[in-house]
């Protein structure tokens, strides 16, 4: 079993990758567990694969969980089937295997088309909040969707809607669990159902909240995560030391 000190927490953000938003997260699960958010680059238009190519070499050289938020399930799905050689377990929120809304397949370069400006960040913030919406939670979200460029934003929405990674799900072998927000009005619940059914060991919690859950209860997705870390990977004092006479 791993020490607790010995284990860190990879964050892959969601759509907007800026990793702006975590600190409330960071700040419940310390001091026993550090949370590294591994950001992308605001200037590139990167498909799963290039931001794959990006991540694999800031991954931890020791013990550590992947949290793939949203967007950035995938990635997380990918990487774990690559079996690293230091990757403990994998924590999927509000995410999903491949397209999350089947019923626009067909219409990715109508995301082209969509506006895209601080009236839309900060309607769409709202919506994506509904009853949990606070003028902090709003003014997080507005300010990460706009350090973004439009371009990246619409490039990375149109990544989700061609993504599958069904068949790496079914591989993997570590230990699951899946974050899902009850009142999540972007990633339905079908999403998470179609990866139970192809991992049913996988710990599948259902939390009151929106669609940015580790945002909107940090205080709960990090009591989630620290159970799951303290039953699957930990223990929480190092073993003691055997004298032989």
């Amino acid at each position: 079993m791993i020490i607790k000190s010995q284990m860190t927490i990879v964050v892959l953000p969601g759509l907007d990758g800026t990793g702006t938003l975590y600190q409330h997260l960071a700040q419940q699960l310390a001091p026993d567990y550090e949370l590294q958010v591994i950001a992308y680059p605001l200037d590139q238009l990167w498909g799963y694969s290039e931001l794959l190519d990006y991540i694999r070499p800031q991954l931890p050289q020791s013990p550590y969980l992947l949290l793939a938020e949203s967007f950035s399930g995938p990635l997380g799905i990918i990487l774990a089937a690559e079996k690293p050689h230091y990757l403990k377990a994998l924590v999927l929120c509000c995410t999903f295997g491949r397209n999350p809304l089947p019923a626009i397949k067909g219409l990715a370069s109508a995301v082209d088309k969509l506006p895209w400006n601080e009236l839309v960040h900060h309607w769409t913030a709202l919506w994506l909040q509904g009853r949990y919406a606070s003028p902090q939670l709003s003014a997080l979200m507005g300010n990460a969707l706009m350090m973004v460029p439009e371009q990246v934003i619409k490039h990375r929405a149109k990544q989700t809607l061609q993504v599958d990674v069904l068949t790496e799900f079914a591989t993997l072998t570590l230990p699951l669990m899946y974050l899902q927000a009850r009142q999540d009005r972007l990633i339905w619940a079908f999403n998470a159902k179609t990866l139970k059914k192809l991992q049913p060991g996988m710990q599948l919690v259902r939390l009151d909240a929106p669609h940015f859950l580790l945002q909107a209860v940090p205080e709960q997705a990090a009591w989630q995560l620290q159970l799951f870390i303290e039953e699957h990977l930990v223990s929480a004092q190092p073993p003691q030391s055997v004298q032989i006479a």
